[in-house]
């Protein structure tokens, strides 16, 4: 996400440098391991690490960091190498969308990887949203991890590790990437893409620390408009009736991916409430423009109601991603959000 001259590493990635350095070290002591686990929160870096491990370890140069000019550099680079596969999750269903990775996709890559590489001296996947996998994918996996094909690494995203089965979690090198301090965020988007102070202020600060969320919200002005459209609906509804908070699941029900992301801007909200509510000062909380309605809020649920809001919303989180009924689990939510009437 930056030049290679904006760090230490030669890594085109943006903080997190103590994973930067334990990946280098195991690709110059030449103890590369069968498969790496990236968890964290969506637009953390996790994806970003994982392209630039794969160039890394398969860089001609052979340094620990990947040079960006040689062949397979500019191949993983364009997610068009041979000896490197990339799977993400492909999206099913017209009336409710699901967002699921093909266990086909998974076989064939397991198949191709009991054959000799076409390139390289080993051969590499990457599979991104590891918690949108089945029962399936993790049974095949599993076998492919107990017995892993020759030098052959994999490397998995994934939100939430508790998404994760323990035999498949307990096979994997893990780490889990935290967002960035505000000010990172702020001077990176000032000095790589150019944006004005008092703007990147304001995405470093509403992103929580998350840089490629943030930069979304500034390339993509219809990402921001969404953004505070889906937290103004969270302020209607806490005064809402429990039949409207239902009609509101109901029509959130139609999209698992959307859900998760509205959830997930929920629970920064409901985190800001818990701050403020816990006698922060308003330059702890993420969601700045809705600064009067957070300081309303706290003052009307104390900091174990805001807590336990935020666990309700993180177990539905789970529950989404675990392919729980939809509806049901909607709507088990809004029972336990608090009814607060803000007043505006």
């Amino acid at each position: 996400m930056v030049d290679s001259s904006d760090t230490d590493t030669g890594w085109n990635t943006i903080g997190h440098e103590w994973v930067v350095s334990a990946l280098i070290n195991h690709i110059q002591s030449g103890h590369v391991y069968h498969a790496y686990l990236f968890s964290g929160p969506p637009s953390v870096g996790k994806r970003t690490l994982a392209i630039e491990f794969a160039k890394s370890i398969c860089c001609l140069e052979k340094q620990g960091s990947p040079c960006g000019n040689c062949r397979p550099c500019n191949l993983i680079s364009k997610s068009k190498h041979p000896d490197v596969d990339e799977i993400t999750p492909r999206v099913s269903g017209k009336t409710i969308r699901q967002h699921k990775i093909n266990i086909d996709e998974i076989r064939n890559t397991i198949y191709r990887f009991t054959l000799n590489p076409l390139e390289l001296d080993r051969r590499i996947a990457i599979i991104t949203n590891f918690e949108d996998a089945s029962r399936l994918v993790y049974d095949a996996m599993l076998k492919t991890l107990e017995e892993p094909p020759g030098d052959a690494v994999f490397i998995f995203t994934i939100n939430n590790v508790s998404s994760l089965p323990e035999t498949i979690l307990s096979r994997c090198v893990s780490f889990d990437l935290r967002p960035l301090p505000v000010s990172v965020v702020e001077q990176a988007l000032i000095k790589r893409w150019g944006t004005q102070h008092q703007e990147a202020s304001f995405l470093a600060r509403i992103s929580g620390g998350r840089l490629g969320w943030a930069v979304t919200l500034m390339l993509d002005k219809e990402a921001l408009v969404n953004r505070s459209a889906k937290i103004s609906q969270l302020v209607d509804l806490l005064s809402q009736s429990r039949v409207n908070r239902f009609s509101y699941a109901d029509a959130l029900r139609k999209d698992r991916e959307q859900a998760v992301e509205t959830l997930a801007l929920w629970e920064c909200w409901w985190r800001d409430v818990m701050v403020v509510s816990s006698g922060a000062t308003n330059a702890a909380i993420s969601n700045i423009d809705y600064q009067s309605e957070i300081q309303n809020a706290s003052s009307q649920v104390d900091s174990s109601q805001a807590a336990n809001t935020i666990s309700a919303i993180r177990n539905t989180q789970d529950n989404l991603r675990k392919n729980a009924n939809t509806r049901l689990a909607l709507e088990v939510l809004m029972l336990q959000i608090p009814t607060i009437h803000l007043g505006h």
